[in-house]
């Protein structure tokens, strides 16, 4: 009977630990630095109608609007795609449009916009075969504390979907530092 006991107050301690750990762990990590506000506009910051763009958006900051013709659209664009192209499960979950307009504000991320559905194929197996996706928008979040760090969401006009990935999200945040830091 004392051994039942024993573990029973042990498996208490342990939750206990766990929950303390859970809520005082996030705040302890160093997150992203912190970045001014936008200071300075580039010609690139207007959203354009009818052609991609890869939005990269700083936690507490500001925003910038890559096109193609701009010099780093090339390398994100091929990182986002590899990141699609890896994603390998669907999370059964979603949020409505107030949701992710939080979590986008409370967040840094890389959203990439095509001006027409387009279609993925990913390392998701549904039935033998890759799944394939269609977006109109794909999110990349690189610092949500309260989230998965390999979410992928996905707009489409068929809904949205909240996808998994396989890729670390290490070469992306490479690409995106030295933007965040003219930001």
């Amino acid at each position: 009977m004392k051994k039942i006991l024993y573990l029973v107050i042990a498996l208490i301690a342990a939750a206990a630990l766990i929950l303390v750990a859970a809520l005082v762990l996030p705040e302890a990590l160093p997150g992203p630095p912190e970045h001014a506000a936008n200071q300075t506009a580039r010609p690139t910051d207007a959203l354009r109608e009818n052609v991609s763009s890869i939005e990269i958006h700083a936690r507490g900051g500001g925003s910038i609007l890559i096109y193609p013709e701009d010099r780093e659209y090339s390398a994100l664009e091929k990182e986002c795609r590899e990141q699609i192209r890896c994603i390998s499960g669907q999370y059964k979950t979603g949020f409505s449009q107030e949701e992710l307009d939080t979590m986008k504000q409370n967040a840094t991320y890389v959203a990439m916009h095509f001006p027409v559905p387009t279609e993925f194929e990913t390392g998701y197996i549904v039935s033998g075969a890759p799944k394939e996706i269609t977006a109109n928008e794909a999110i990349f979040f690189l610092d949500l504390v309260h989230h998965p760090a390999d979410m992928i969401i996905t707009r489409a006009d068929s809904g949205p979907g909240v996808w998994g990935t396989s890729r670390d999200r290490k070469e992306l945040w490479d690409l995106v530092a030295p933007i965040i830091g003219e930001l």
